[in-house]
């Protein structure tokens, strides 16, 4: 098997992985539009990490 071929395989299993931990309410999932006020705090080679509100809080 190719490295790209074991590659696709492998973030195949993990999608599976997290679509099924989802929908078994093990991982809260959020859409982008549900937030505000969105700013970056950090970045690096793996993403970018930003803090945010979430409109649906009353805090």
């Amino acid at each position: 098997m190719s490295y790209n071929t074991e590659l696709v395989s492998n973030l195949n299993d993990w999608n599976k992985w997290i679509e099924e931990a989802i929908s078994k309410k093990l991982i809260k999932y959020y859409e982008y539009d549900q937030f505000y006020n969105i700013q970056e705090i950090g970045s690096g080679g793996f993403g970018k990490v930003c803090r945010a509100n979430w409109k649906n809080s009353h805090k």
